[in-house]
Protein backbone atom coordinates (compact mmCIF):
# COMPACT_ATOMS: atom_id res chain seq x y z
CA UNK A 1 0.00 0.00 0.00
CA UNK A 2 1.33 3.41 -1.02
CA UNK A 3 -0.43 6.72 -0.35
CA UNK A 4 -0.04 9.88 -2.42
CA UNK A 5 -1.46 13.41 -2.07
CA UNK A 6 -3.20 14.43 -5.31
CA UNK A 7 -5.58 16.99 -6.71
CA UNK A 8 -6.16 20.62 -5.87
CA UNK A 9 -3.80 20.69 -2.90
CA UNK A 10 -0.88 19.87 -5.16
CA UNK A 11 -1.98 22.45 -7.74
CA UNK A 12 -2.37 25.11 -5.05
CA UNK A 13 1.05 24.34 -3.56
CA UNK A 14 2.72 24.60 -6.98
CA UNK A 15 0.98 27.94 -7.57
CA UNK A 16 1.98 29.28 -4.15
CA UNK A 17 -1.62 29.36 -2.93
CA UNK A 18 -2.87 28.16 0.45
CA UNK A 19 -4.05 24.53 0.56
CA UNK A 20 -7.67 24.00 1.52
CA UNK A 21 -8.09 20.27 1.42
CA UNK A 22 -5.87 17.35 0.53
CA UNK A 23 -7.08 14.38 -1.47
CA UNK A 24 -5.23 11.10 -1.09
CA UNK A 25 -5.06 8.18 -3.50
CA UNK A 26 -4.13 4.72 -2.23
CA UNK A 27 -2.25 2.48 -4.66
CA UNK A 28 -1.90 -1.28 -4.19
CA UNK A 29 -4.71 -1.74 -1.69
CA UNK A 30 -8.22 -3.16 -1.59
CA UNK A 31 -11.50 -2.46 0.15
CA UNK A 32 -10.82 -5.34 2.55
CA UNK A 33 -7.38 -4.00 3.50
CA UNK A 34 -8.71 -0.47 4.06
CA UNK A 35 -11.47 -1.81 6.32
CA UNK A 36 -8.97 -3.98 8.23
CA UNK A 37 -6.88 -0.85 8.90
CA UNK A 38 -9.88 0.92 10.41
CA UNK A 39 -10.84 3.19 7.50
CA UNK A 40 -14.57 3.96 7.23
CA UNK A 41 -16.18 3.64 3.78
CA UNK A 42 -18.07 6.71 2.53
CA UNK A 43 -17.96 6.50 -1.28
CA UNK A 44 -21.12 5.63 -3.17
CA UNK A 45 -19.80 5.35 -6.72
CA UNK A 46 -16.21 4.23 -6.02
CA UNK A 47 -14.21 3.24 -2.92
CA UNK A 48 -13.52 6.32 -0.77
CA UNK A 49 -12.70 6.00 2.92
CA UNK A 50 -12.24 8.27 5.92
CA UNK A 51 -9.00 7.91 7.88
CA UNK A 52 -9.73 6.48 11.34
CA UNK A 53 -7.99 9.36 13.16
CA UNK A 54 -7.90 12.41 10.87
CA UNK A 55 -11.14 11.81 8.92
CA UNK A 56 -9.26 12.79 5.73
CA UNK A 57 -10.54 11.18 2.52
CA UNK A 58 -8.57 8.36 0.90
CA UNK A 59 -9.67 6.92 -2.46
CA UNK A 60 -8.45 3.65 -3.89
CA UNK A 61 -6.57 4.08 -7.17
CA UNK A 62 -9.00 3.74 -10.03
CA UNK A 63 -9.55 4.23 -13.71
CA UNK A 64 -12.60 6.04 -15.03
CA UNK A 65 -14.41 5.92 -18.34
CA UNK A 66 -17.12 8.32 -19.46
CA UNK A 67 -20.30 6.36 -20.18
CA UNK A 68 -23.01 9.00 -20.26
CA UNK A 69 -23.88 12.64 -19.78
CA UNK A 70 -23.26 14.71 -16.71
CA UNK A 71 -21.38 14.26 -13.49
CA UNK A 72 -22.58 10.71 -12.85
CA UNK A 73 -21.94 9.29 -16.32
CA UNK A 74 -18.76 7.37 -15.42
CA UNK A 75 -17.73 3.75 -15.03
CA UNK A 76 -15.09 3.24 -12.32
CA UNK A 77 -12.63 0.38 -11.90
CA UNK A 78 -10.74 0.22 -8.58
CA UNK A 79 -8.15 -2.52 -8.22
CA UNK A 80 -4.83 -2.99 -6.37
CA UNK A 81 -3.13 -3.31 -9.78
CA UNK A 82 -4.14 0.21 -10.90
CA UNK A 83 -1.01 2.38 -10.88
CA UNK A 84 -0.70 5.99 -9.75
CA UNK A 85 -0.04 7.00 -13.35
CA UNK A 86 -3.21 5.26 -14.58
CA UNK A 87 -5.27 6.88 -11.83
CA UNK A 88 -3.96 10.38 -12.56
CA UNK A 89 -4.30 10.00 -16.34
CA UNK A 90 -7.88 8.86 -15.93
CA UNK A 91 -8.76 11.79 -13.64
CA UNK A 92 -7.17 14.31 -16.00
CA UNK A 93 -8.85 12.89 -19.08
CA UNK A 94 -12.29 12.95 -17.46
CA UNK A 95 -11.78 16.37 -15.88
CA UNK A 96 -11.08 17.75 -19.34
CA UNK A 97 -13.88 15.66 -20.92
CA UNK A 98 -11.41 14.74 -23.62
CA UNK A 99 -10.86 18.38 -24.59
CA UNK A 100 -7.15 18.78 -23.98
CA UNK A 101 -7.30 22.46 -24.92
CA UNK A 102 -9.30 23.17 -21.74
CA UNK A 103 -6.60 21.77 -19.45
Amino acid sequence: MKIYAVGGAIRDTLMGLPMHDIDYVVVGSSVDEMLAKGFRPVGKDFPVFLHPETQAEYALARTERKTGKGYKGFLFHADPAVTLEQDLASRLNNQCHGARSRC
